[in-house]
């Protein structure tokens, strides 16, 4: 059973106990207790007065009087805090931020003691030498220190939107690429693109909408995220509720912020996200571009997810054609054709979209259109005119710690280095693409690696190597269902 802390209170839902901040327990009466924990579980959404009888009296017939009575004694016991609000017609909102975490076995206690003793042989092996096998060592920290100490990819996820009718469409990839575009990436933290988040849930097979708090855990497990953000809204116009939860490894905070503007609720948010995963200030918004509050641009990308390229580009270059300036569909409309090998129309959007990029000054944009800008001179066979691109690309890239695409630049070194049998400095690239992989702890970047590393062993006719690493990769994608490379590597390791 899980306990909770909030405002510096524990309260534990198996023994119906509440502790103050000085460790002191107060005294309160259960079903008062059992109603508290009902709002902890449901922090920052709306619980309606049934749900409130039917789950805290379900055995007793009471009138909603007594509900009222226990709302009072909880407000009198957070007295210094708001930390209840009333919702006409509709219930009570716990309003304060709230940590869950759940009591292990002492099986799971016993392991950990374990893992504390390999650790430090580990950390003695490593100092000597001994130890080469890349290593993290947040995957086995207590839930404090993890909290403090955020390192690999933050995920945001799409938000659910819960106004109805049409004005608030955007909101569920619009708000979240809002957040996403406020928050910089720094040396341990990388912060993943609203495209390519999509591609993460499909991975875990979650679905594009209606994310539940059961497919989170395999969200970790295929992204290697170790900080994911949900996010819902309800309300009405210029009474805006933005609930949020936290996701960490070990533990979750629920919260919820109220705000007469959508913006200003994603700026609140946005400022309490980025106290949690670094030092750098968020942009605000004047300094990012809300491309995603076009709803079609969301439509467009679960098309390009189910392979639909044709009705995806059909729609991009609607998008592009009425919004000139929206270089997220110019970048995934050039993305399109590059897939679908129509060349020269990838030319004519880069050389479209390139010039609006430079002009607004979007370094986040420039570096990913160079980046398809630099696949297409390697298709079009002008190598060297691809190795300046990359050059360009990467040092944006390294400026605003995009992990990611310094990855994905440096795998395009690579290529052209294998292409010309420069062996040696193909190898020290590949691995230098591993390693931004491995800042992120992306394992599908990190199995793409080995993968390379195998094309460059064949290449090298190593076969004892290119072995080792198919196998290295298969660990990989097997330990983290990465279900769509498994095959890959399986085919790769039968043509040996």
């Amino acid at each position: 059973m899980p306990r909770f802390h909030c405002l510096h209170y524990e309260i534990d839902s198996q023994a119906l106990s509440v502790k103050a901040p000085n460790g002191e327990p107060i005294d309160i009466r259960p079903k008062t207790c059992q109603l508290l924990i009902l709002l902890l579980e449901n922090a920052g959404s709306s619980v309606s007065k049934q749900t409130i009888l039917s789950s805290v009296w379900r055995d007793s017939v009471v009138d909603e009087q007594v509900i009222f009575q226990s709302i009072k004694e909880l407000r009198k016991l957070f007295a210094d805090d708001i930390v209840i609000k009333t919702i006409p017609k509709q219930g009570y909102v716990w309003l304060a931020e709230v940590k869950t975490v759940n009591e292990q076995s002492s099986d799971n206690k016993v392991n950990r003691l374990t893992i504390t003793f390999v650790a430090s042989i580990i950390f003695i092996a490593a100092i000597t030498g001994v130890y080469t096998q890349y290593w993290t060592p947040a995957q086995h920290a207590s839930p404090s220190s993890v909290e403090l100490n955020v390192s690999g990819s933050v995920v945001i996820l799409p938000t659910e939107n819960r106004i109805p009718g049409n004005d608030h469409s955007w909101i569920r990839l619009g708000l979240m690429d809002q957040l996403i575009q406020r928050l910089p990436s720094n040396d341990q933290v990388g912060v993943l693109q609203t495209d390519y988040v999509m591609q993460v849930l499909e991975r875990a097979s979650a679905p594009l909408t209606d994310i539940k708090p059961d497919h989170i855990p395999n969200i970790f497990t295929v992204s290697g995220a170790d900080f994911i953000v949900a996010t819902r809204l309800s309300g009405s116009p210029h009474d805006y509720q933005l609930s949020y939860t936290f996701y960490r490894p070990n533990s979750q905070h629920k919260g919820a912020i109220f705000n007469r503007d959508i913006q200003g609720a994603i700026d609140e948010l946005g400022d309490l996200i980025a106290t949690r995963i670094g030092p750098s200030s968020p942009y605000s918004a004047s300094q990012y571009h809300a491309d995603f509050n076009n709803e079609m641009l969301g439509v467009a990308i679960d098309l390009k997810l189910e392979n639909k390229d044709q009705q995806a580009i059909a729609l991009l270059k609607s998008i592009v054609d009425s919004d000139a300036n929206n270089l997220t569909a110019h970048r995934l409309l050039v993305e399109s054709y590059l897939k679908t090998g129509s060349i020269e129309d990838a030319k004519y959007q880069l050389n479209a979209a390139l010039p609006v990029a430079r002009e607004q000054a979007d370094n986040q944009e420039l570096t990913r259109l160079l980046y398809f800008q630099s696949i297409y001179s390697i298709m079009n066979g002008t190598p060297e005119l691809a190795a300046q691109t990359i050059a360009e690309g990467l040092g944006l890239a390294q400026e605003s710690k995009d992990w990611l695409f310094l990855a994905y630049l440096t795998e395009l070194q690579a290529t052209i280095a294998m292409h010309t049998d420069d062996f040696l400095n193909a190898e020290k690239l590949i691995e230098e693409a591993k390693g931004y992989h491995q800042v992120l702890k992306c394992p599908l970047g990190e199995t793409q690696s080995w993968i390379f590393l195998s094309e460059l062993a064949k290449r090298q006719n190593d076969t004892e190597k290119q072995s080792l690493a198919l196998k290295k990769a298969m660990d990989i994608a097997t330990k983290r269902h990465l279900t769509i490379k498994i095959d890959e590597i399986e085919s790769l390791i039968n043509s040996l």
